[in-house]
């Protein structure tokens, strides 16, 4: 398994990369797609307390050994492809041996998902007529988030409290 964790560039900009340059990345490791994978955060690159994301770029490559041999034509794509999205590119090594390496995958279910696996629920949102729905939303009894609440929002909870402490 060869994992690219890329740290200072948005995780949307590192699905984008993903999706483009696996099938060139594996070819330049020899290997198969399914064996290049990419992690993203939502962290944040930092050089004397001042953001640098977009800035500067950390990509780290984790590889069996195996893979050693390939790093310079690896490195020197990764730097090049990556330019495009940061000023500064830095791109790292860190090797570990095969009997290092544990994994289960379940036998019942595809290794990964694929783009076409996934439903744009957005989609199901947005254009289509108010028709069929049992309660559309009345804007004047549902204010919108926006709007500030000015009324009691205690409202008929004084009295119930009251007669929960016994008085009235």
């Amino acid at each position: 398994m060869i994992t690219i964790q890329i740290f200072g560039l948005d995780h949307f900009v590192v699905g984008q990369y993903s999706r483009e340059h696996t099938s060139n990345l594996a070819d330049l490791f020899e290997t198969e797609e399914k064996n290049v994978s990419f992690l993203s955060s939502d962290s944040v690159y930092l050089h004397a307390g001042v953001e640098q994301s977009s800035w500067n770029c950390l990509v780290i490559v984790r590889a069996p050994h195996r893979y050693e041999a390939l790093e310079k034509g690896v490195a020197d794509y990764l730097l090049k492809t990556l330019s495009t999205f940061a000023i500064h590119v830095i791109v790292e090594f860190d090797y570990y041996h095969d009997h290092a390496h544990y994994e289960l995958i379940h036998p019942t279910y595809p290794r990964f998902i694929t783009a076409d696996q996934i439903r744009d629920v957005t989609a199901d949102v947005g254009d289509e007529d108010d028709e069929g729905i049992d309660n559309p939303i009345d804007l004047d009894e549902n204010p919108s988030e926006d709007e500030l609440y000015t009324g009691n929002a205690f409202e008929g909870f004084e009295e119930k409290l009251a007669k929960a402490k016994g008085g009235e």
